[in-house]
């Protein structure tokens, strides 16, 4: 429904699967300008994907500036797949711990990246 070009989306989104992060990330790059920003599952689903892309190419600050602005959209949106995406995510950045901006995500990615219980979800 928010996905203007369903197939660079997902030709984005399976590129990071086929091993080839840098061109999944320009890919996603390129589709989620398509996206508004009304569409907040759209945009923290393949936005937090897009970020481990470029995690998985190397380019760690980047990757970074990317996720933190995510970070709220993650806690509303509570997705079983943006988890697993997460997990990868804090799976790549674990291996720079001395890098600032992972340092200062760190906190958080590991609170977001748990998954949810019953409990968790019902309302209170």
């Amino acid at each position: 429904m928010h996905l203007p070009d369903s197939v660079g989306m997902i030709t984005g989104w399976c590129l990071v699967d086929l091993g080839r992060p840098r061109e999944a990330g320009e890919e996603l790059d390129r589709q989620l300008t398509l996206v508004g920003p009304d569409a907040v599952r759209t945009q923290v689903r393949y936005g937090v994907r897009r970020a481990l892309a470029y995690a998985s190419a190397g380019e760690i600050d980047h990757a970074c500036a990317l996720t933190e602005p995510l970070l709220d959209g993650v806690t509303a949106v509570r997705s079983a797949t943006v988890t697993t995406d997460l997990r990868r995510l804090v799976r790549v950045l674990g291996r720079y711990p001395d890098h600032p901006p992972v340092r200062r995500l760190a906190p958080r990615l590991g609170t977001l990246s748990r998954p949810t219980t019953p409990l968790e979800e019902s309302p209170s």
